[in-house]
């Protein structure tokens, strides 16, 4: 369950830059024309990828911790197991 956890995380990490890409595609053809200098000389596209990849980072650090934390309990309730034997 630990590996599916960390696995997931850096799925949802991928997932959240590629739409972050996505988003600064929509936001340069829709919006951008009429917004013009809302957010100074930012650039659109490190814009929303900067702001969904951090989102993304956030989650997949949590997914990756759990996992880490997941792992190393069944392996403590492993070894519990057999010295009771």
């Amino acid at each position: 369950m630990g590996t599916i956890c960390i696995l997931l995380g850096l799925i949802i990490l991928l997932g959240s830059l590629f739409g972050g890409f996505q988003a600064a595609q929509a936001y340069n053809t829709t919006i951008a024309p009429t917004l013009t200098n809302a957010f100074g000389n930012v650039n659109p596209y490190v814009l929303c990828i900067g702001v969904c990849g951090c989102i993304g980072l956030l989650i997949c650090l949590n997914l990756v911790m759990h996992g880490i934390t997941l792992n190393r309990v069944n392996k403590l309730i492993r070894m519990h197991k057999r010295h009771d034997r």
